[in-house]
């Protein structure tokens, strides 16, 4: 499964290890997800992160997300939202011929679909994986539960 996914994704995955946020980053760093980026997008991911994430054990896994980053080149400029940065995140999933642009901003959400990349929250991500994985999330998540996992 290919995915682009925004910086206030990965900014939000901090917050909550129990989040659809950063179960979607742990995915990626354990290879079960194929995450992209354009270079302008990685170094906009780089800068937010040091501004806005100061739990170290964090940054460190963000910083093992980033070494799984596949890097892709944008051959052409996109101008679909009003914030340049968020055009770049858009080309970069059309760059890559992701399947979902995984994002909380409304602007990029109301588009939807651009080129065959579905744009949805984390949430609708994590159900739509969950679904293809052939994993019953609510069963698998209950017995995590009384695991103690």
């Amino acid at each position: 499964m290919r995915v682009v996914i925004d910086t206030n994704i990965l900014i939000g995955g901090a917050d909550d290890e129990s989040s659809h946020a950063f179960k979607i980053i742990k995915e990626v760093i354990d290879g079960r997800i194929e995450a992209f980026a354009n270079h302008q997008t990685m170094s906009e991911n780089r800068q937010m992160l040091r501004k806005l994430v100061k739990d170290r054990e964090y940054r460190e896994l963000l910083e093992e997300f980033f070494r799984k980053l596949n890097i892709v080149k944008t051959y052409k400029a996109v101008n679909v939202v009003s914030d340049p940065e968020d055009n770049k995140l858009i080309e970069s999933a059309v760059s890559a011929g992701a399947e979902y642009l995984i994002t909380n901003d409304k602007e990029v959400l109301d588009i939807d679909e651009y080129h065959g990349t579905k744009i949805i929250t984390p949430e609708e991500f994590w159900s739509k994986y969950q679904n293809e994985k052939g994993d019953d999330s609510a069963w698998s998540d209950w017995g995590k539960m009384i695991m103690g996992e």
